[in-house]
């Protein structure tokens, strides 16, 4: 009976061939793109420890996709949301502790609390643990606003929750 257990080791593609050929590619891409490939490859839960052996898996994945029937146009478009995402958030991340900096500086205490506090409920409840952690990691210096002025904020920016997937 044939083993149906995933094998980390299945998504490694060698860098070459029986030949002991290579070829080297060159290309550009989006700053979000590398940002989601340096994450993938250094998570815990997948084999890459590098970028260039989840750039072969991912062309070998692509591959093998647009050579078959293409997905639906959802995932195709939820695909190239994650670097547009990428952007908004690269674009929009020093919000919080801008918005967090102007409440304190007219003494509006508990508007930086309330804000701190809601922006930690909303970034607590996307799905996407990749996401999540991006957006959770920006509470960090408007937390340490807070506890410069006395306010101590029950809930440490890196609370996430564990699971074991991008989705």
């Amino acid at each position: 009976m044939p083993n149906t257990c995933f094998d980390p080791s299945d998504l490694i593609i060698p860098a070459f061939d029986a030949n002991a050929k290579t070829v080297e590619i060159i290309v550009d891409i989006h700053p979000g793109q590398e940002r989601l490939l340096d994450y993938v490859a250094t998570c815990d839960w997948l084999p890459f420890r590098e970028r260039d052996a989840l750039v072969r898996w991912c062309i070998c994945w692509g591959v093998y996709t647009l050579l078959g029937p293409l997905p639906s146009t959802f995932a195709l478009i939820e695909a190239k949301l994650n670097v547009l995402q990428d952007e908004r958030f690269e674009h929009q991340k020093d919000c919080l502790a801008e918005s967090t900096e102007k409440y304190l500086a007219t003494g509006n205490v508990d508007g930086a609390r309330r804000l701190v506090t809601l922006s930690h409920e909303e970034y607590s409840r996307i799905p996407n643990e990749y996401w999540r952690r991006k957006w959770l990691s920006t509470l960090d210096g408007p937390i340490e606003m807070l506890k410069r002025r006395g306010i101590n904020i029950k809930f440490q920016a890196s609370e996430v929750p564990q699971t074991t997937s991008l989705r």
